[in-house]
C-alpha cells in the first residue's frame, strides 16, 4: 500500500504540500516556543509547575498549534473520502485501509517534522535579534532533555492521534457514506415567527459587546469576557442571519447578473467553511491582546507576547489559505462547466476574485470589529503604547493580506486559469 499511497499523494498534490506545510510550521512554533519559554531568560519550567504568564502563553500557543493540525487533518481526509470508498469497493480490507492511511500520515510527518525542527532553529537567531531589542537581553536557546523532551511529546501525541482519527473515520464509515463524506444531513424545523425574532440578537449580542469593551478601563480580564460573548455573537450572526440571507435570496436578487449570482454563491460556501476560523482569529487575538495588557515594563513577557501574536495569527492564516486552496483545488471541473456556458477566462477571474474580496474582507472586518477596538482600549488606559497597538493590528492585517493574495495567484493558476 506505500505505492498507493505515494501515488495518491502525487494525485493531490496541492493539497499536500499544504497540509505538510502547516504540519512543518505547527512544529517550528512549538519548537520555539519550548526552546525559548525554558531558557534561562525567560524561565519557564513545567517541573515546578509555575503558573505565570510565560507557562500560560506557552501551553496557550502549543494548544493553538494542535487545534491547527486537527483542524487541517480533519479537512484533508474529509477531502480523501472518495479514495477510501474506492479502496474498499475494489475489495480492500479495514487493514488495507490502515496500512494506507498509515503510510501516507507517515510520509507527511516524515516530512514535515524535520523541516520544522530545521526551519525554528534557522528561524531562532532572527527571534533572539527581535527579542535583545525588544528587551535589551540576550536570548540563548534553552538546554538541556527537558525541551526536547517536551516537543517530541507534543509532536508524537499529533502523529498518534491524527492517525488514530483517521483510522476511525475510516472504519466507522460505510462506502456510501465515505462517497459522501463531505454532505450532512440536516433536521428542517418549522419557521416559527419567536425563533426568526431571536435570530436577531446574534448581531446586537456581536456590536453591543465590542462597545462595551470601552467601558472596561484597566480590567483585561473584563475585556476577554465581552469577547467570548462577542462570538457567540457572531457565530449566531453568520449561521442564523447571514447565511440564511445568501441561501433563500440569491437566486432572485441577483439572477440578472451572471458573475455576481456565482461569486456570492461561491462565498456563501466558503462562509460556512469559514466560520470557525473567524471564531479562532478573533479569540486567539482577544487572548493575547489582553495579555500583552500591562507587560510592557516587564521586558520578557511583553517580547513573548509579541512573539505570540506575530505567530500565531500567521499560523491560523495560513490554515485558513490551505483550507480555501483545498476547496479550489476541487472546484476545476466548476470552471471549466461555466466556460462551456459561456463565460470568458476573464470573467471567471473576476469571479474569484471577487470571491476572495468578500470572503477575505468579511473576515477581515469581523475581525476587526474586536482587534482594533480591544487595542485602542488597551491603548486609551495606558496598557499598551500605541506603537505596540498598532503593530499588532498590522500583523493581523498584512497576515491575512498575503495569505488572500497567494489565494488569488494559486486559483488563477490553477482552475480559474
Amino acid at each position: 500500500m506505500l505505492k498507493e499511497a505515494v501515488l495518491s499523494i502525487r494525485k493531490d498534490l496541492d493539497r499536500a504540500v499544504c497540509y505538510t506545510l502547516v504540519f512543518m510550521l505547527s512544529s517550528m512554533f512549538m519548537y520555539l516556543f519550548f526552546h525559548i519559554s525554558l531558557s534561562e531568560t525567560v524561565g519557564v519550567t513545567y517541573i515546578y509547575g509555575k503558573n505565570d504568564l510565560p507557562t500560560f502563553l506557552t501551553t496557550f500557543d502549543v494548544l493553538v498549534c494542535i487545534l491547527v493540525i486537527f483542524m487541517a487533518n480533519d479537512f484533508y481526509v474529509k477531502k480523501k473520502s472518495n479514495e477510501l470508498a474506492v479502496i474498499l469497493m475494489c475489495g480492500g480490507t479495514f487493514l488495507q485501509l490502515t496500512r494506507f492511511l498509515i503510510f501516507q500520515t507517515g510520509i507527511f510527518m516524515a516530512v514535515s517534522i524535520p523541516l520544522g525542527v530545521g526551519a525554528g532553529r534557522l528561524c531562532f537567531p532572527l527571534l533572539a535579534a527581535v527579542f535583545r531589542w525588544v528587551t535589551g537581553q540576550e536570548l540563548s536557546m534553552a538546554s538541556g532533555s527537558q525541551p526536547a523532551v517536551l516537543s517530541a511529546s507534543i509532536i508524537g501525541f499529533e502523529v498518534f492521534w491524527c492517525t488514530f482519527v483517521n483510522l476511525g473515520y475510516s472504519y466507522r464509515n460505510s462506502i456510501y457514506t465515505l462517497l459522501h463524506g463531505e454532505k450532512k444531513i440536516r433536521m428542517q424545523f418549522p419557521g416559527l415567527f419567536a425563533v426568526k425574532i431571536l435570530r436577531y440578537i446574534y448581531p446586537g449580542l456581536y456590536l453591543g459587546c465590542a462597545a462595551l469593551l470601552y467601558l472596561c478601563g484597566k480590567e483585561p480580564e473584563q475585556i476577554t469576557m465581552l469577547g467570548c460573548a462577542g462570538l457567540l455573537g457572531l457565530w449566531g450572526t453568520i449561521d442564523k442571519v447571514v447565511l440564511p440571507w445568501l441561501e433563500k435570496g440569491g437566486a432572485e436578487r441577483w439572477s440578472e447578473d451572471g458573475e455576481k449570482l456565482v461569486y456570492m454563491g461561491l462565498f456563501r460556501e466558503d462562509l460556512k467553511m469559514a466560520k470557525l476560523y473567524i471564531i479562532l482569529f478573533i479569540a486567539t487575538a482577544d487572548i493575547l491582546c489582553c495579555l500583552t495588557a500591562g507587560m510592557v515594563e516587564k521586558g520578557s513577557e511583553f517580547a513573548l507576547c509579541l512573539l505570540s501574536f506575530s505567530s500565531m495569527i500567521p499560523l491560523l492564516g495560513i490554515s485558513l489559505m490551505f483550507r480555501f486552496a483545498s476547496e479550489a483545488a476541487g472546484r476545476k471541473n466548476q470552471f471549466a462547466t461555466l466556460r462551456k456556458i459561456g463565460y470568458t477566462r476573464e470573467q471567471i477571474k473576476n469571479i474569484v476574485k471577487k470571491e476572495l474580496l468578500w470572503l477575505y474582507g468579511v473576515i477581515m472586518g469581523a475581525s476587526l470589529v474586536y482587534i482594533l477596538n480591544i487595542a485602542a482600549v488597551l491603548c486609551i488606559y495606558g496598557l499598551i503604547p500605541v506603537a505596540a497597538g498598532s503593530l499588532l493590528v498590522a500583523i493581523f492585517v498584512v497576515s491575512l493580506t498575503v495569505c488572500g493574495c497567494i489565494n488569488y495567484r494559486y486559483n488563477c493558476t490553477g482552475g480559474a486559469g
